[in-house]
């Protein structure tokens, strides 16, 4: 026990663990509100607070991290978290971060006063220079693990940057190496102007095992949605990452939707369900692992932020938005607001003490209703659009609002007849606080010089401090004032938690939907026989972030079938490193004569052009590089075989309007074809089939990122499990060996055919004509069978009920 005042502490730089003063009579400046309770907040006057004097009883303590800062924890205060010790000061005898460096107690500084009163008091402090840095969300690596990230990055950092996206993805392999970048970083900004730490950001990825939100859908569970979210949230705070850019909530009434795969389901009232229950897990800290401790913020929480307000799951032609080619949100049955209910109703109102989410992410689209051309506001972008954006705020909702990226540039829909300073102007008179994608602080100041002209200085200050205030007030909540680091001691036990692992099995479990089970072939009995697995070729492929090689392998591996006896085909390859199809020697039929079952996996049809040949795509924006002439529209195929889309229902006119140079471009697709990349896992289908004996069943395993067609594929299976986005194939293999009876419920409807697709309106969920099978199922939302057929229960008769078309929380938008 050492006896040392705080002053004596700092100068000495002794930092040791167990550190306690002696208890002193003089209480320095003595600030304490109440007498006793050094606890309550001190009145706003108060600030700024000078440190103790001698001899004040330290009522924290503080050691090294192997990490190389230095923790301290005190009686019923914050924890911090510091590089440089010096700036630790006692007021009231606890610690806190001198973040500015001024040597007192500033109001923001004091983790004794509200998220709200922290945020505001830090915000109205600052001038209009220091803020222009602090209003963009770049990207501070690329998948780099190297600590600091590259050269660019921290000049960005060094220049004022306090945002970003990493793209490390850190997991039981790399999180010492993603905390130590997280620190370096941080490390940085502790040294810099006011010592604003950085608020760093993810795109979703899945841990655990544990599907992505899409997958996660068919178990309709919002117990497990919420523990997947807690899960989730330990493992990113542990790791440096602050808020997620996501959950995506659009509701995908588009059933071709490039982006579809991001999101929950089709259905309002699931995707309201999810946001609440995930958002809340994810923001809460909890006392257990259960999710029913609710602590509220705290150090395991992760912000949330909500994405694509609003309308990004009506796309006309199901084209993506990251583009010109998509950048129209259609209403052609008049439906905006149902797709308002998973914000309004579920990010407004989460399943946890958080109450709502901190963040949300405008889509980039433009919302259009062909019935009523300007019901929905100015033909922009959601982030520029008044219309959109007042109806959060009527709505009662002040979370951050951050852009999707290279939204002044490159994807300013229907504001490219402005300067970038007059978007970025519009955004921030929109209320929008941070801008994805880049750091421009020269841009933001040009922007406030247009708006001082146009409102004054004392309007344009309020409003550009009003914008900062938000992105502080997240930063607080999740405790980045007070303790910015991480452990890598504190990640490595959650990755090393069996708990998690467990847990993600056991969703990834729930999440199978068993369509078909002719015969009862997957049963609590499992199966007995021999076993066909056919080898796949799959060919190489390249993408804006990186190739994949050519490669060989069975369909499922066949070693997570353990008592079976599994055959499968030859391989023989004069180049392993580069293999080709013809390297398989296919088991013939009279090799396969004493099969009694056959298990394929396969992906849902994989359109070739995403909705359009040549023009501007995403990949061409990010990469720079110039796209084929074009465009030239095409339809989005759900089947496997080559699809023209001359049906009754092909629309011959695009019902978007015309553009903000007042010209009209027709989308429409009428008469132009599209082929799936993947025929070939049909064919391989059918060719397994053809080898069968008589009486051999095919059990078919769909990896989905979207619905699609079954009537090419469903007659040659006698089962069908169904997945979507990546559910492990162990899953599969358990409820096929009847140890996991299948539980899982389709979060979109199959349609019968490509010509029901063309006949739905955008913007109106389960619209269309759906599949039946043989076995007389039809594959509505909401279908799943278990092994006593199908699948009536309370999941059912909540979400069967007929789709919301508004939000109880009241719509008020503003002209």
């Amino acid at each position: 026990m050492s006896n040392i005042s705080r002053r004596n502490f700092l100068a000495a730089s002794a930092v040791t663990a167990g550190l306690v003063g002696l208890a002193g009579c003089d209480n320095g400046a003595g600030t304490s509100p109440s007498g006793d309770d050094a606890l309550a907040a001190p009145a706003a006057d108060a600030y700024p607070i000078d440190p103790d004097g001698e001899g004040v009883e330290a009522k924290w303590t503080s050691e090294e991290v192997r990490d190389g800062w230095t923790r301290v924890t005190q009686e019923g205060g914050a924890e911090l978290g510091t590089m440089n010790t010096a700036k630790i000061i006692q007021v009231d005898g606890y610690a806190f971060r001198d973040m500015n460096g001024n040597g007192k107690l500033d109001m923001w500084e004091d983790w004794r006063q509200s998220a709200e009163d922290r945020a505001k008091a830090l915000a109205d402090s600052l001038s209009a220079e220091d803020i222009f840095p602090l209003l963009w969300a770049g990207g501070n690596t690329s998948g780099s693990s190297t600590p600091g990230g590259d050269s660019e990055s921290n000049d960005w950092i060094e220049a004022g940057s306090r945002a970003g996206v990493s793209r490390l993805s850190a997991n039981e392999e790399s999180y010492a190496s993603a905390v130590s970048w997280i620190n370096t970083i941080q490390q940085i900004c502790e040294e810099g102007a006011n010592g604003i730490p950085y608020l760093n950001y993810s795109d979703p990825y899945v841990l655990f095992n544990v599907p992505s939100s899409n997958g996660l859908a068919a178990a309709m569970d919002k117990d497990l949605w919420r523990k997947a979210g807690m899960w989730q949230a330990r493992a990113w705070r542990a790791t440096g990452v602050r808020c997620e850019l996501g959950p995506q909530i659009d509701v995908y009434s588009q059933p071709r939707g490039t982006r579809l795969s991001g999101s929950v389901s089709e259905d309002p009232a699931l995707n309201r369900d999810f946001a609440r229950a995930f958002g809340g897990g994810m923001q809460s800290t909890w006392g257990d692992d259960e999710a029913t401790d609710d602590q509220g913020w705290g150090s395991e929480s992760c912000g949330v932020m909500l994405k694509h307000f609003v309308g990004e799951g009506s796309n006309e032609g199901g084209r993506d938005d990251h583009s010109d080619s998509g950048k129209w949100n259609v209403f052609p049955g008049s439906n905006f607001n149902a797709h308002l209910v998973p914000f309004l109703d579920g990010g407004m109102h989460l399943d946890s003490s958080t109450e709502q989410v901190a963040a949300m992410m405008p889509c980039y689209g433009i919302a259009y209703d062909p019935n009523d051309p300007e019901g929905l506001g100015e033909h922009v972008g959601s982030a520029y659009s008044k219309h959109n954006i007042s109806i959060l705020r009527n709505a009662g909702w002040d979370g951050m609002l951050c852009t999707d990226w290279m939204i002044l540039d490159a994807i300013a829909h229907g504001c490219t007849d402005l300067t970038t300073e007059e978007r970025y102007a519009k955004l921030m008179e929109n209320t929008i606080s941070q801008h994805g994608g880049t750091f421009e602080p020269d841009v933001a100041k040009s922007a406030y010089d247009l708006m001082v002209e146009q409102l004054g200085e004392d309007e344009a200050l309020s409003t550009l401090r009003e914008n900062a205030r938000r992105i502080f007030k997240l930063m607080v909540d999740v405790e980045l004032f007070d303790q910015p680091y991480s452990d890598r001691t504190v990640a490595k036990a959650v990755f090393d938690n069996e708990a998690p692992a467990q847990f993600g099995m056991e969703a990834s479990e729930k999440c199978v939907i068993m369509l078909k089970n002719a015969g009862n072939v997957i049963s609590e009995s499992g199966l007995s026989g021999k076993v066909y697995i056919p080898q796949k070729f799959t060919a190489g492929s390249a993408s804006p972030f990186g190739t994949s090689p050519a490669t060989i392998a069975p369909v499922i591996d066949p070693a997570i079938f353990e008592g079976l006896d599994v055959v499968t085909d030859a391989v023989n390859s004069a180049d392993p490193e580069n293999p080709a199809e013809g390297d398989i020697t296919r088991l013939t039929a009279e090799e396969l004569a004493d099969v009694q079952y056959a298990i394929v996996k396969v992906n849902n049809p994989q359109d070739a052009y995403q909705g359009v040949q040549g023009g501007p795509s995403f990949a061409s924006i990010i990469m720079g590089t110039e796209p084929e002439p074009g465009p030239y529209w095409k339809p989005i195929s759900l089947q496997y075989r080559p699809y023209t889309a001359d049906g009754p229902n092909v629309r011959k006119e695009s019902l978007n309007p015309e553009d903000e140079y007042g010209e009209y471009i027709n989308r429409a697709y009428y008469g132009e074809s599209t082929y799936a990349t993947n025929e070939s896992d049909l064919d391989l289908v059918l060719d397994v089939k053809s080898r069968l004996p008589e009486g051999a069943k095919l059990i078919l395993i769909v990896d989905a990122d979207r619905p699609m067609v079954f009537s090419e594929i469903e007659p040659s299976a006698d089962a069908i499990l169904m997945g979507f986005n990546g559910i492990i194939d162990e899953a599969f293999a358990h409820i096929i060996t009847g140890s996991v009876e299948p539980s899982g419920l389709l979060p979109f409807q199959m349609p019968k055919d490509m010509d029901t697709v063309e006949a739905n309106e955008e913007d109106v969920p389960r619209d269309m004509e759906c599949y039946t099978d043989s076995e007389g199922n039809t594959y509505e939302f909401c279908l799943g069978l278990n092994w006593s057929g199908v699948i009536d229960d309370d999941r059912t008769a909540t979400y069967k009920a007929s789709p919301l078309t508004e939000p109880e929380t009241a719509v008020q938008a503003d002209a």
